[in-house]
């Protein structure tokens, strides 16, 4: 099984590489980071402060990520089945000897490194702009060292760790919709639109502790302190940050496989 879903990623790997919109997503997001770093005058006129290159790396990633790029997560997502479902490249690959839970695994994990694939890229590029007009160093104060740089960049790698669960929610929510509907359009539609609806609406009913897309800019928020001198703590968010996403992922998974498993795509 484990070597037959090797193949499957492969594949997928592969798909990924190939198809125009992986390309179009890394630059539209690094588009955003870029734009942040040549308004950093007007954005962050205080640049001599201690820990602006930080806050830069995080207000930037958090922006096109926040902005656009769960978006695109999202439409990717609910492509992976669709798109083949419609074209009868999905009936095609059944006829291998493999199962559709080995297939479905294979696209939720395909979903992961696209969205893991788009976050490096931001990070990368928020990176080399925070260190070009900012840089990077420990955080002094009055001639006390705070924090070090090795300190502050440990936090801001466990952010970025926690942020994967919510994006893996994201997936998950994605290819659920995508096993839902064979029409790509209707697919991405009610992805994008449920979640675009969910968040206008999710203030007014008090729906947020209970979505996962709430809990995308939470570890940003958290992790800001240090760039402003502060320790961070994580508790008790960090549980909400990755169990309310978690729940969600594998609610959607299972409710997927569940679908996928017994959908007739023969006809």
């Amino acid at each position: 099984m484990i070597i037959r879903i090797v193949k499957l990623v492969q594949n997928e790997i592969y798909k990924i590489i190939k198809q125009k919109i992986t390309y179009f997503s890394i630059i539209c997001c690094c588009g955003i980071v870029v734009f942040w770093g040549i308004g950093t005058d007007y954005f962050f006129p205080e640049n001599v402060q201690p820990g602006a290159g930080y806050f830069f790396l995080l207000i930037s990633t958090q922006t096109a990520l926040n902005f656009l790029g769960v978006l695109l997560i999202l439409i990717f997502s609910s492509i992976l089945i669709s798109s083949e479902a419609s074209s009868r490249t999905l009936q095609m690959m059944m006829v291998n000897p493999v199962s559709r839970l080995e297939l479905f695994l294979s696209k939720i994990i395909a979903g992961m490194i696209f969205s893991f694939l788009l976050l490096l890229s931001i990070v990368i590029t928020s990176l080399i702009f925070g260190g070009i007009h900012f840089g990077y160093g420990d955080f002094v104060e009055k001639g006390l060292i705070l924090f070090t740089k090795s300190q502050i960049f440990l936090e801001i790698f466990y952010c970025f760790l926690i942020i994967l669960f919510p994006l893996l929610a994201f997936s998950c929510y994605g290819l659920l919709i995508s096993v839902i509907t064979n029409n790509v359009a209707y697919a991405i539609g009610v992805s994008v639109g449920t979640i675009i609806f969910l968040d206008i609406i999710r203030e007014r009913l008090n729906l947020s502790p209970y979505l996962f897309q709430s809990y995308i800019e939470t570890p940003f928020k958290i992790v800001k302190s240090i760039t402003e001198g502060f320790k961070v703590n994580w508790k008790p968010e960090i549980f909400y940050c990755i169990g309310i996403p978690l729940i969600w992922a594998i609610g959607c998974f299972s409710i997927g496989i569940f679908i996928f498993v017994r959908k007739d795509y023969k006809s």
